[in-house]
């Protein structure tokens, strides 16, 4: 049972092979200080699309030696694949540093977290997005996971401190299905339906009154004809049309 519902709820729903693994951060970042300034401090690695893990991590340094202050390094397993120093995208001071002395959780460990919540709550997802950064309060490194189904649309989220992996934020649905369009519901808002039925009910009556009246009349007409050869009241039968 607990095979079938990793199954059904799990990652597992996207064939591994089909999707190479670029290993864990751990490893991402193991291979990006390698092209770092020794003084380079941690601000993020963020990783998209992982089953589990994903193909590419991307290592975000503050580096003093680099220009602009800021170090971007992608990696692959041990590998670095690309690195740049961009002069624009990033505000040095608005993210504070990852203190690695406090970095105890490594993304597959937070992967099992999510991947736990999300039997537990029947939450289905076909990957994750990783982000690994400072917590705003405490500075504390915490995970940020985000879950999406096969479709690209995002239907968890989940924080996890990455120093003791406890749950900051326990997983939580997100993105629900985008509304219809407001032409298909212009008429629906309660003083809507409740106009549209007064309406219906009011054609109604209305209707069967018309009805009444026309066959009441008819027969008045059709009486008249018969004594007199004239009809001067209510339409014809609709025979002597």
């Amino acid at each position: 049972m607990a095979k079938f519902l990793r199954l059904a709820f799990g990652l597992w729903l996207v064939a591994a092979s089909a999707w190479a693994d670029g290993g864990t951060a751990y490893l991402a970042l193991k291979a990006a200080q390698k092209g770092a300034d020794g003084s380079a401090s941690l601000i993020t690695i963020t990783g998209e699309r992982g089953a589990p893990q994903p193909q590419e991590w991307k290592v975000i340094f503050g580096d003093p030696a680099a220009r602009g202050g800021i170090r971007e390094i992608v990696t692959s397993g041990d590998v670095i694949v690309s690195q740049r120093t961009p002069l624009k995208g990033y505000t040095m001071g608005s993210e504070p540093a990852i203190a690695l002395t406090r970095l105890n959780l490594d993304s597959d460990g937070a992967f099992e977290i999510a991947n736990k919540q999300a039997i537990a709550k029947k939450i289905g997802f076909s990957w994750v997005d990783y982000t690994l950064r400072a917590n705003a309060v405490g500075g504390a490194p915490m995970w940020i996971l985000r879950l999406y189904d096969r479709m690209g649309i995002r239907v968890g989220v989940i924080q996890i401190s990455a120093e003791n992996g406890s749950l900051i934020m326990p997983l939580e649905t997100s993105d629900p299905p985008p509304a219809e369009s407001a032409e298909q519901f212009s008429d629906t808002s309660p003083g809507k339906e409740i106009e549209g039925v007064i309406g219906r009910v009011s054609g109604t009556v209305e209707g069967v009154a018309n009805a009444v009246k026309d066959t009441t009349l008819r027969t008045v007409g059709t009486v008249q004809e018969f004594f007199t050869g004239e009809r001067t009241i209510g339409p014809k039968d609709e025979d002597d049309q």
